[in-house]
């Protein structure tokens, strides 16, 4: 799967569940009412990113042997469902 860049965006209710998003770019994004359940987000770029409304059940954020670990640095979150992630 090939990285997304999605920095900078307003993305209203989106649906990623199940997708494979690994290395994707999310900076200074908005994200409302986005599903990210069961989604592969190892190494993705969250940071500055505002998540309000977000469904992230399940989501992989954790490294592996080829992504590092999703980086939520300065993000803000409001009522984000992290539940088994």
């Amino acid at each position: 799967m090939v990285a997304l860049n999605f920095s900078n965006q307003l993305l209203t209710g989106n649906n990623f569940n199940g997708q494979n998003l690994n290395g994707s770019n999310f900076f200074k994004s908005q994200l409302y009412g986005v599903q990210f359940v069961n989604t592969l987000l190892r190494g993705t770029n969250f940071e500055e990113a505002y998540m309000n409304n977000v469904n992230a059940a399940g989501a992989v954020f954790a490294a592996n042997s080829n992504f590092g670990p999703a980086s939520l640095f300065k993000a803000t979150l409001e009522f984000v469902n992290f539940s088994g992630a």
